[in-house]
């Protein structure tokens, strides 16, 4: 994701990273569909609770929750997972990986 980002051992990395719903997370990188981003760029995270309309119909949408990656771009990066759980695990790796980051309040 990031070009002058890159770790080393990719391939050794990703496979031993942790599963986390549809994500893989190891202590240098998260792995997304073919790409990554690496957990050294990360400057803050956040969690906020939110819905999932598969269908986009009103009124019948699914509760997930989100983790606002921002990482220095213009946009955040946005992971949807299912279980609240599961995202406060994902930010916990994350952030034991890098002492830098910032957790910020989900309150929007």
């Amino acid at each position: 994701m990031i070009p002058d980002k890159i770790i080393e051992d990719v391939k050794q990395d990703r496979k031993s990273a942790i599963s986390v719903e549809k994500y893989k997370v190891s202590n240098k990188a998260i792995y997304l569909q073919g790409v990554y981003l690496p957990i050294s760029a990360i400057k803050s995270v956040r969690i906020q609770l939110s819905t999932y309309s598969p269908n986009c119909c009103c009124g019948k949408g699914i509760p997930v929750f989100k983790i606002r990656i921002n990482y220095g771009a213009e946009k955040p990066l946005v992971l949807m997972l299912e279980k609240e759980k599961y995202a406060e695990k994902m930010v916990s790796i994350v952030t034991s990986a890098n002492d830098n980051i910032t957790i910020e309040s989900g309150t929007e």
